[in-house]
């Protein structure tokens, strides 16, 4: 018989290893760098991943990532982090960010947009992020 300490601790092991191998964020847990196909060329209407979870890559220089939602208005990628989380911090350091959607990397810039309750149809606690892509040559 298994003990249910050690079906836990397998569990976890099982988990980690996976969040490890996907290269980002597994579940709630987050992940490091993203993998995937770069692709530099700027992005000028998200409209194609309306309703899909964002993988989100703060930190370039020690990566860190989350899976979180995302809103599409108007072809534009907004994001709205609560205050308390480690990923806004990051994003407050250091505005470069990556985006994954499917197996496709997209390097981006978190630009503030609105402070919680500025902008109407976002949440009135959060702040207001529209991930942009950089422009050309930079």
């Amino acid at each position: 018989m298994v003990r249910r300490s050690t079906l836990g601790g397998i569990l976890g092991t099982a988990l980690a290893l996976a969040a490890a191998g996907c290269g980002g964020p597994f579940l709630m847990f987050p992940g490091g760098e993203l993998r995937g196909e770069l692709v530099m060329e700027p992005v000028t209407d998200w409209s194609f991943v309306e309703g899909q979870l964002i993988h989100l890559e703060t930190r370039p220089g020690d990566p860190y990532s989350v899976e979180l939602n995302c809103i599409v208005r108007d072809g534009q990628l907004y994001i709205d982090p609560a205050e308390d989380r480690r990923w806004h911090d990051h994003i407050r350091a250091d505005p470069q960010v990556r985006a994954r959607f499917g197996d496709k990397v997209y390097p981006l810039r978190a630009v503030l947009v609105g402070r919680p309750g500025e902008l109407e149809g976002f949440p009135a606690d959060r702040y207001v992020y529209r991930l942009e892509s950089p422009a050309p040559g930079s």
